[in-house]
């Protein structure tokens, strides 16, 4: 039994190579758009991990004063940088700068223009944090350190150094 192509048939074979490269490209665009969608959850997740963990440095620290029965003065506290604080600060903790440092990892630094915590991730997740008063506040973290809370700052100056 002999089979006999038509001579339009490397034309076929062409248009069905050409369909499956179609069907592989748009497969393969939805899987890096959610692969990218995944990336930004995942770098959410770590600043809020590292956002809990410092405010148990500051809660530590809350403890420490009171047990060894130094006061704190929360009013003096209000605005200052919070690493000061902490006995261990994270590893991407670059220091106070009057603008933000450019060396594309993710990072944490204070703002010494605008009294801010500032965290600038690698996928253009940047959010700024204050040492505040949680008393009135309707909504404060868990760890809050006797009246002063790290909460997130969505002021004019954060605008503003933004653009």
């Amino acid at each position: 039994m002999s089979f006999h192509l038509s001579k339009y048939a490397p034309n076929v074979h062409r248009f069905d190579f050409a369909v499956t490269l179609c069907v592989i490209g748009v497969l393969a665009t939805c899987l890096l758009h959610y692969l990218n969608k995944a990336q930004g959850a995942i770098e959410k997740v770590i600043l809020e991990t590292e956002l809990n963990n410092l405010r148990l440095g500051l809660a530590e620290t809350w403890v420490h004063k009171n047990v060894t029965n130094q006061s704190i003065d929360i009013e003096a506290l209000k605005g200052s940088n919070p690493m000061l604080l902490i006995a261990a600060k994270p590893a991407n903790y670059v220091g106070e700068h009057a603008k933000a440092p450019s060396n594309g990892k993710a990072i944490w630094y204070f703002d010494t223009r605008t009294k801010q915590l500032i965290y600038i991730g690698k996928g253009g997740l940047e959010a700024a944090y204050i040492l505040a008063c949680a008393a009135g506040r309707t909504k404060a973290s868990l760890l809050s350190m006797g009246g002063l809370d790290l909460v997130r700052d969505d002021s004019e100056n954060t605008v503003a150094r933004q653009h």
